[in-house]
């Protein structure tokens, strides 16, 4: 009775606010260096061309983080690693792989292990809490105000009637906490320009369990790892996308810009980049997300002025995970996974094989809605 009292105390107080404004979830990172990893007695090499693969080689003991997080990685490491974590006393979640600079979300943790089946990991490791203080009065507050989020998510991610590729609903970085004065993900500095001739697709190595409250906690905290942990400009990708059908603006600049991300090394400034927030090695999309990606993909595509099916050429940047060396003209499909061009699992085998339905549907959409936009220009530039 007491908690109901409370928590219809505190719904009263703030349904002005939270009617007129979704919840914006607080952030704040830390860090500390990898301890010492001892190689793993009798661990086989693993192999050069798939890194992820063969026996483990290296693995730490249990780290005390400084302070309790939701994601965590190695700060600007884009090799191949795998960490598992545990809120303290309960069991450890499952190891997931993740590289490419991106952290793995835990929900909610104050131990990590970090292990690999290549390269010795050493370096900063970087957390990120989007979730913040849990006491009573806390829980019930970020409750009601999930609830109210998660119903606002919902309307703004009902697809139109309209039968042209328009723009889909996008949740803007404001409204997902990245212009937060304290807390948020403001970009560096101002973002730079290239061509939009594919959209390159990706997955974030995220649990598939996430609530429709947390999902917007997460963008952030992808934001601030990739900016605070690796250094990088702002968040890598140009768009993400939820379990739900929600699509979020990614890196700034505008979405009907081509705005130069960090999500495809030696390809950013021809591509715009599109993440999934889940892990998709052996589990597809849902129907909802796959909606989503077939809307955004057609308006984004279309808008520059590039079909969604066929193929086109682009020139290497070159780069240390780069299979191709700068200059190589690379024929690729104009919609094509992270894997294709750079040395990753990125975005999973199960959604890689998805990728050629999305591609079709959204050439569909685009045929019905009239066709193509004049190519849109861009500015040159780079950025990560």
């Amino acid at each position: 009775m007491l908690a109901a009292a409370v928590l219809g105390a505190l719904l009263w107080s703030v349904a002005p606010a939270l009617s007129l404004q979704p919840y914006v979830p607080r952030a704040a990172d830390f860090e500390q260096p990898v301890p010492p990893v001892d190689r793993v007695e009798g661990a086989a090499t693993a192999s050069a061309a798939h890194p992820g693969e063969g026996r483990v080689r290296y693995r730490s003991g249990v780290i005390d983080a400084p302070g309790r997080f939701d994601l965590a990685g190695i700060g600007g490491e884009l090799r191949p690693l795998e960490f598992r974590a545990r809120a303290e006393g309960e069991d450890w979640s499952d190891w997931a792989e993740v590289d490419n600079g991106d952290p793995v979300y835990f929900g909610g943790a104050d131990q990590l292990q970090v292990r690999s089946r290549g390269v010795r990991p050493e370096g900063q490791l970087h957390y990120v809490n989007v979730s913040g203080s849990q006491t009573f009065a806390d829980r019930l507050l970020s409750d009601a105000r999930g609830a109210v989020n998660s119903a606002l998510i919902s309307v703004a991610s009902v697809a139109t009637a309209e039968a042209i590729p328009s723009q889909p609903e996008i949740v803007s970085r404001k409204d997902w906490g990245a212009k937060r004065r304290d807390g948020g993900c403001r970009p560096r500095s101002g973002p730079a320009f290239g061509k939009v001739k594919a959209a390159t697709v990706h997955h974030t190595v995220t649990g598939n369990d996430y609530s429709a409250e947390e999902a917007p906690g997460l963008v952030l905290g992808i934001c601030r790892y990739h900016r605070n942990g690796n250094g990088w400009n702002d968040v890598g990708y140009n768009f993400l996308v939820d379990r739900f059908g929600t699509v979020y603006e990614g890196r700034s600049g505008g979405v009907r810009k081509a705005v130069v991300g960090a999500h495809a090394q030696g390809y950013n400034s021809q591509t715009t980049g599109m993440a999934s927030i889940g892990t998709h090695t052996s589990k597809g999309v849902t129907d909802a997300a796959a909606d989503a990606f077939v809307r955004l993909i057609a308006w984004k595509l279309a808008h520059h002025g590039v079909p969604a099916t066929g193929k086109t050429r682009i020139t290497s940047e070159g780069g240390s995970v780069n299979k191709y060396p700068s200059g190589k003209k690379v024929r690729l499909k104009r919609v094509f996974g992270h894997k294709r061009v750079n040395e990753t699992a990125c975005p999973g085998g199960k959604l890689k094989r998805e990728l050629e339905q999305f591609s079709r549907r959204a050439q569909r959409r685009i045929e019905d809605g009239g066709g193509l936009d004049e190519p849109q220009p861009g500015r040159s530039g780079a950025a990560r």
